[in-house]
């Protein structure tokens, strides 16, 4: 088979499975995890049946493959890509919080994904746990290492912080983009930024933005 061939037979099995992803997305959207059917998926994307069981095997697979596309999103940092030591941290931290919080605002289906995982992961735990492992868990290790090993940070406790950071911001999306609560508990960003790093932060080892 000449390379042409293969090359577009890998096109259209991208292009196939971007489909599949769309037609999964708007599904579940529409109507949720449990009332989401493969039959609907198959028509919304434009496939037969067996295409989409040849890319994934299940529901819960399709629905993890949106985990996964949303953590591209919100996973800023890769171990390789650890960030200079000469930067402070407070300057890198806050530019990592404003990425978080502006990247939950301008992507409307990923949250409606993560509301699905908060509304239905106590009757399907898999969920909650794709959630966890593909999107939290990565942005906590990262931090919990920056924390521990940057020269200037003396963090007692590096884990417990990192899980300050990151679950303070997952509050603040929660509240704010999930449940509708930005006018009943409001609070401007760069104001809560700069505080939450002040309580993480020595404020020796800041400096002011």
């Amino acid at each position: 088979m000449s390379n042409f061939v293969k090359s577009a037979e890998r096109e259209l099995s991208s292009e196939k499975t971007e489909a599949i992803l769309r037609g999964a997305m708007q599904e579940f959207i529409e109507h949720g995890y449990a009332g989401a059917r493969i039959d609907k998926i198959v028509a919304a994307a434009g496939v037969s049946k067996a295409t989409v069981y040849r890319r994934f095997a299940d529901k819960e697979t399709l629905f993890t493959a949106l985990i996964q596309r949303m953590a591209e999103k919100v996973n800023f940092f890769e171990q390789q890509d650890f960030p200079s030591s000469q930067e402070e941290p407070v300057v890198f931290l806050k530019r990592h919080a404003i990425k978080m919080l502006n990247c939950a605002a301008d992507n409307p289906q990923d949250i409606a994904l993560f509301r699905i995982v908060i509304g239905e992961s106590g009757r399907f735990p898999e969920l909650g746990r794709a959630f966890i492992q593909n999107v939290e868990k990565p942005n906590l290790d990262f931090i919990t290492q920056y924390f521990a090993t940057h020269p200037k940070l003396q963090i007692a406790d590096p884990e417990v912080a990192a899980r300050m950071f990151i679950g303070t911001l997952l509050h603040i999306v929660t509240t704010r983009n999930l449940l509708h609560g930005a006018d009943i508990i409001p609070i401007e960003g760069d104001r809560f930024i700069d505080s939450l790093l002040s309580l993480i932060i020595h404020p020796s080892k800041s400096v002011r933005l």
